[in-house]
């Protein structure tokens, strides 16, 4: 498949907000780059973070 038919993105797991770099394809699909089983929440569900500006940020430990 020509790499102009996926576009590389941010995405965040909908559940717990955790940020991956992901393959975009054209059919909608959003696959999480290095994970093939979803977030490591469990979920499996994720939504493009259309400005880094607005990613989900770590917390610092206290």
């Amino acid at each position: 498949m020509p790499s102009s038919e996926r576009e590389r993105t941010l995405v965040a797991c909908s559940t717990c907000g955790t940020a991956y770099a992901a393959t975009s394809w054209p059919d909608g699909k959003l696959q999480p780059i290095g994970t093939k089983n979803g977030c490591q929440c469990g979920s499996t569900e994720f939504r493009e973070v259309r400005d880094p500006e607005t990613a989900p940020q770590e917390e610092e430990a206290d």
